[in-house]
């Protein structure tokens, strides 16, 4: 089913926070309700990290950024995608930790946290 979904030209996603996961249930009710043809699929959780980081990365002012927070921000984005490709595998632990390591990096030079003082 999920493949033949994705095959669709009338695809659309949602980003929703803040909702219990009971919703999940409620929300494919409802969406059956508007309409014969229609499906709700959720996304792995390694996606949506995907999805939430290259949302915040378009979403973010130029007062939040410089060129160094860009590239890690990237470079971030792209572990994240590496990370979910090597799911289940022994390299994993490393990307997941490297991640880790660009993540502290950005928030330590990002404008868009300055330091609490």
């Amino acid at each position: 089913m999920a493949s033949e979904m994705l095959q669709r030209d009338d695809l659309s996603a949602y980003v929703v926070a803040g909702l219990p996961k009971s919703f999940a249930s409620k929300l494919k009710q409802w969406v059956e309700t508007q309409g014969k043809d229609t499906e709700v699929m959720a996304v792995e959780p390694e996606l949506t990290d995907w999805l939430v980081a290259r949302l915040r990365s378009e979403k973010r002012r130029s007062s939040e950024t410089t060129p160094a927070s860009e590239a890690l921000w990237r470079a971030y984005r792209a572990l994240s995608a590496a990370r979910y490709h090597l799911q289940d595998k022994p390299e994993e632990e490393q990307v997941r930790e490297l991640r880790r390591l660009v993540e502290e990096l950005w928030r330590e030079i990002s404008p868009q946290f300055p330091e609490e003082g």
